[in-house]
């Protein structure tokens, strides 16, 4: 971005006009008082203005910093709050304090109530039973489950034994049933120490109150005070009429001293910040030019004053409206450069067009698009650019030009016309890319339309895949389907012996159970493929037990062994869904077992390796000695319906794998094949570990 050159005269421009200005003033005496009292007006108004300005931007800043208090207290109290439905007693805040989840400068203490009162668990040592159901912070969620986040006014801590205010959330059980409440304590010494930091003034008031008067932290001077009643200022009266920010001067029912005030309501909170500053520290520096301006006037006539401050007043304005030119025209020359960055990384691709129709502005991404640089496409009348954008296309997908594309459907309303007229053309730079391209007219006076350019080859290939699946799937329950209707027609329209029906029934029955068995896995794998674990019941698994529960549930065919299990030798937690993980384990083994007809061991072993960044990974292989797979067939394992045996002696619908690579993915693990045809295969799950401390 090139900088805007200052159309602005140079300071010391100013400063000469002002000197001349008070050298002609200085023969005109008579107007010195006139200058002298238009001074004092101006430097009070100054004053007060700035303490105004200052006051009010040091409201927000407390508002601000209590706003974000308060919100970190929630981020707590509903982290707290979930890990305790999930874990119960079980939930350890010391370590979450030791882990930097907590920040204990912050919330030093912070605890579960449970459903009784008692202070169950914290992370500071609770000396006893401790009581606490008749606290306010306790009652209240007792009361009503639908209050949110509750402030407490301030108390002394029953564990800490300091002053403290407490922030709570209800803890509700799945059922709805009240369950305890989250308890977070702030010291109010953290606000207090906040607005000693912005150095209001010894004796400035600051403060933090809530909207039932009662101090929650107040700062007066160097003093600290909690809990104290101010219900009788009269900020509480306008936060209810809707007032919720504003500032007004009063003598203050803290100390009888006259200051200036500005509140603000911190929003979703029965709160209000308050700043005070006393009038007198705030006036000090107008009583000092003021006293200067007087001594001043006795030496200087009115006339001199008054001329120069007219004159003064004129250069003032002039230059003020000369920086007001200037800001206007940075902030044009800014909104373009904008636009410019805009139009400049936009993924998708925009060429505008000028009044005569000829291409104006040509976009990075288009240019990348059809590899063609901007200066040669500088000037080109519309159908100069159709034809060399046609001359792009593959001969079975040609671009239909500009003046076609602006042409509206005949039912399209005349406001989308012009907006979402769009074609699909194949351009064979680069590689085929599947485009969609669409024109906008418009009403500037510089540009007459705009070309956008789109990539969806993304799509159109997603869409050829969905195509695909289709086709296999009704080509796979084709022929089940046929056996069935064929069957079934002749036993209704033939007579057979019973020995010839019981063989027709029975291909039906298997036919069926096949078709069955197919639409059943389609349907498990659109679900996990629709729903992206989102119905998965995540729970720590030991890998071992999970193994042993798989293969004990699993029917061994007639003749055959259990598989040789050689598992870790100590527990392997992982976080997943049991049932899930364990269809998919039986998954493997089934297959196991079914490619390798002539018999042999199937073995599943499992150990610890390293995962991407050094994560551990839990490691289960399951290996057969049975017909295994050429590397042709070993490239399609994952191809939904593929099955490596073709001859249909084997029994499948060839979605099994697919919904192995499905789960084990969505568990955040990987899964890899290796085989040789004739010796067998290795089916290796790879899954992360959870370290998380118990």
């Amino acid at each position: 971005m090139t900088a805007t050159p200052s159309l602005l005269p140079p300071d010391n421009v100013y400063r000469r006009t002002l000197r001349i200005v008070w050298l002609i003033a200085a023969i005109l005496l008579g107007l010195a008082w006139w200058y002298v009292l238009s001074q004092i007006h101006g430097n009070r108004e100054r004053e007060v203005n700035a303490a105004n300005t200052e006051m009010s931007n040091l409201t927000r800043v407390s508002q601000e910093h209590a706003i974000r208090t308060l919100r970190s207290a929630d981020q707590v109290i509903r982290f707290i709050q979930a890990r305790y439905l999930e874990v119960g007693n079980k939930l350890d805040l010391s370590a979450l304090v030791r882990q930097g989840v907590i920040d204990a400068e912050i919330f030093p203490q912070v605890g579960i109530i449970d459903a009784h009162g008692i202070y169950a668990l914290a992370n500071l040592p609770i000396n006893g039973r401790l009581d606490l159901s008749d606290r306010e912070h306790f009652k209240v969620h007792v009361a009503d489950d639908k209050v949110g986040m509750f402030v407490s006014k301030p108390v002394i801590g029953r564990a800490s034994g300091k002053w403290s205010v407490q922030l709570t959330r209800r803890i509700s059980a799945p059922s709805g049933e009240f369950a305890g409440v989250v308890v977070v304590s702030i010291d109010p010494g953290y606000f207090t120490r906040f607005y000693g930091e912005l150095q209001l003034g010894a004796s400035a008031l600051a403060a933090l109150y809530g909207t039932d008067g009662i101090a929650r932290a107040r700062l007066v001077g160097t003093k600290e005070e909690f809990g104290t009643n101010a219900s009788s200022s009269q900020i509480f009266a306008r936060v209810e009429k809707g007032e919720l920010a504003g500032g007004y001067t009063n003598v203050s029912v803290v100390d009888a001293t006259e200051r200036m005030f500005f509140y603000r309501k911190i929003p979703q909170y029965p709160l209000v910040v308050l700043m005070g500053k006393e009038v007198s520290h705030i006036l000090a520096n107008y009583y000092a030019a003021r006293n200067a301006l007087v001594a001043q006037a006795l030496v200087v006539s009115a006339l001199l004053l008054a001329l120069a401050a007219v004159l003064t007043r004129h250069i003032r304005q002039t230059q003020r409206a000369m920086e007001v030119e200037y800001q206007a025209k940075a902030r044009l020359a800014d909104h373009a450069e904008q636009l410019n960055e805009i139009f400049e990384l936009s993924p998708d691709g925009l060429v505008s067009f000028d009044t005569a129709h000829c291409v104006k502005y040509v976009n990075p991404a288009f240019m990348r698009m059809t590899d063609r640089a901007s200066t040669a496409l500088d000037g080109m009348s519309e159908n100069e650019f159709s034809l060399w954008l046609n001359s792009l296309c593959d001969s079975g997908s040609r671009f239909g030009g500009l003046a076609a594309l602006r042409q509206a459907p005949e039912d399209a309303t005349d406001t989308d016309a012009s907006s979402r007229i769009s074609e699909t053309c194949t351009i064979t730079v680069k590689g085929n890319k599947v485009l969609q391209i669409g024109v906008r007219s418009s009403q500037s006076q510089n540009i007459s339309q705009v070309l956008h350019m789109r990539d969806v080859t993304h799509e159109y290939e997603v869409d050829q895949i969905k195509s695909e699946f289709l086709s296999t799937a009704a080509h796979e329950l084709r022929t089940p389907l046929a056996s069935i209707l064929g069957f079934s027609e002749l036993l209704l329209t033939q007579n057979f012996t019973e020995e010839e029906t019981r063989e027709f029934i029975g291909i039906i029955h298997k036919q069926s159970t096949n078709v069955s068995a197919i639409l059943n896995e389609l349907l498990d794998l659109a679900r996990i493929e629709a729903r992206r674990g989102k119905d998965f019941q995540l729970t720590r698994l030991d890998v071992n037990q999970l193994i042993q529960r798989t293969t004990d549930s699993f029917k061994l065919p007639q003749g055959r062994n259990a598989p040789e299990l050689a598992l870790a030798g100590k527990p392997l937690w992982l976080l997943g869904d049991a049932g899930k993980l364990g269809q998919a384990l039986l998954n493997v083994v089934s297959n196991a077992y079914k490619y390798s007809p002539a018999g042999g061991p199937v073995c599943i072993e499992v150990d610890v390796v390293a995962g991407r960044s050094e994560m551990p990974l839990a490691r289960i292989s399951v290996t057969d000695r049975g017909i295994g797979m050429t590397p042709e067939q070993l490239k399609k394992v994952w191809t939904r319906f593929y099955r490596a045996d073709t001859s249909g002696k084997i029994p499948g619908t060839g979605l099994g794998m697919s919904i192995v690579k499905e789960i084990v993915e969505l568990h955040r693990g990987e899964v890899s094949v290796t085989s040789a045809n004739g010796q067998g295969t290795c089916v290796t799950l790879r899954l992360p570990i959870d370290t998380t401390p118990t």
